[in-house]
């Protein structure tokens, strides 16, 4: 039987990027040639080997839609699949560890924002948080396109993602989209391919193999599928909820008490931590939709290699234009915020990651840092108040993406004295 098959970001309700090519590929079963109807456009294409690749010409804001897409097998005179109520926009890609992925829910405000009138115009996807290929597990409020009024997705989704998105659609009135592409703890190198880890990089991949030698292949199974069933195990995922929501230090060294020997997932190909893992998993499934530009917000867990994450920054930036295939990309970021203990954690490096960060905002092209010094928490890695991150975020794509006259970018040093 005939049939068609589309990564999940090309689904019901989604959004398109405005004023550029609309390229993506799919999987097609007997079928010899796809036609496909959109916004007035009608374009053909053969199937080799099973898959098609298809560029639809670019539209623009003024062309919102809603509009619907159809595929048509070879000369059938109804369509095969349609994607239906899609919307034309700016769409942006927010990524990074825990604090990007931080759930609205999670937030100081959200008792305020879950009573905003939902957009429709505001449009979210969350990519499945998948470690390794084949990897099955609980996926909610992942995979599919959704708005506001979907309260049980928009609750997981990123604050600073949905904050930026409300900010800029407010001053522009452009429709929005935000692919939330996070996964909390997860160092950079994990979102970058193998070409990205090179030089000085290199020394991810050998940490890498020497955390792989502390185990035999057995072992390193047996103890991956154990930690992966307890993290799996929704009791486990109620505790840890109570640690997003926020402990005091006191609260927390009783949490980390009862929960010393709990299983842990060994470092190797089961998980999420390993050098270019996500990027296969995670990154490469988006590309090559059409995006505005990146949201970035991580670090912490590179405060072990704090001298290196501007060399970190600017071969991650690299890595996400060359997928894009677009060098001119806007990468937006957020600076590190204060942090003294949280569980095991500490700031002891973050002033040296900062310092790295500001070095990556003067020297990589077309990306733009902003400034969290005033909203930071002593006793918790995770700042509350992620909508105020958001919006820092939208004030930058404001002035350098947008062009407004908007004060945006965070204070820097121009000279200093020194007395006598």
């Amino acid at each position: 039987m005939p049939s068609i098959s589309l990564p999940p970001v090309y689904s019901d309700h989604m959004m398109l990027q405005r004023g550029k090519p609309i390229i993506f590929k799919g999987h097609a079963k007997d079928i010899k040639k796809v036609i496909i109807r959109f916004a007035g456009e009608c374009v053909s294409m053969d199937i080799v080997d099973g898959c098609f690749t298809c560029e639809i010409p670019p539209l623009n804001v003024n062309e919102t839609g809603p509009f619907d897409m159809e595929f048509y097998a070879d000369d059938e005179a109804c369509p095969i699949l349609v994607i239906r109520d899609i919307l034309i926009g700016d769409i942006w890609i927010a990524a990074g560890q825990s604090n990007m992925e931080y759930f609205l829910k999670y937030d100081a405000d959200w008792n305020r924002t879950r009573k905003w009138q939902s957009d429709p115009q505001i449009r979210m996807f969350n990519v499945p948080r998948i470690a390794f290929e084949g990897q099955k597990k609980d996926l909610e409020g992942m995979g599919y396109w959704f708005t506001a009024d979907d309260k049980d997705s928009w609750q997981l989704f990123s604050a600073p993602g949905f904050a930026f998105a409300h900010h800029i659609r407010q001053n522009t009135g452009i429709p929005v989209g935000v692919i939330g592409c996070s996964w909390g703890g997860t160092p950079a190198c994990a979102w970058m391919d193998e070409a990205s880890l090179t030089g000085e990089l290199d020394v991810f991949n050998r940490e890498y193999e020497d955390a792989l030698s502390l185990f035999t292949p057995e072992e390193l199974k047996e103890k991956s599928l154990e930690a992966l069933a307890f993290e799996s195990d929704p009791r486990h995922g109620f505790e840890w909820e109570t640690v997003m929501y926020g402990l005091t230090l006191k609260e927390q060294e009783k949490w980390l008490e009862t929960h010393r020997n709990d299983p842990v997932l060994p470092m190797g190909p089961w998980h999420h931590y390993r050098p270019s893992g996500l990027y296969h998993t995670m990154i490469e499934t988006l590309a090559p939709f059409p995006v505005r530009g990146f949201l970035w917000y991580q670090g912490e867990s590179d405060s072990g290699h704090a001298a290196l994450y501007t060399k970190t920054m600017e071969s991650l930036v690299g890595c996400f234009r060359r997928t894009w295939n677009d060098n001119d990309l806007p990468f937006l970021f957020v600076q590190l915020a204060p942090f003294g203990k949280w569980l095991e954690c500490t700031g002891d490096h973050y002033a040296q990651v900062r310092e790295s960060q500001e070095k990556a905002a003067r020297l990589i092209r077309n990306a733009y840092m902003t400034s969290i010094m005033d909203i930071g928490s002593y006793e918790d890695i995770h700042p509350k108040f992620k909508m105020e991150v958001g919006r820092r975020l939208a004030l930058l794509a404001l002035r350098h993406v947008y062009g407004f006259d908007v004060a945006a970018d965070p204070p820097s040093v121009n000279e200093a004295f020194r007395d006598g």
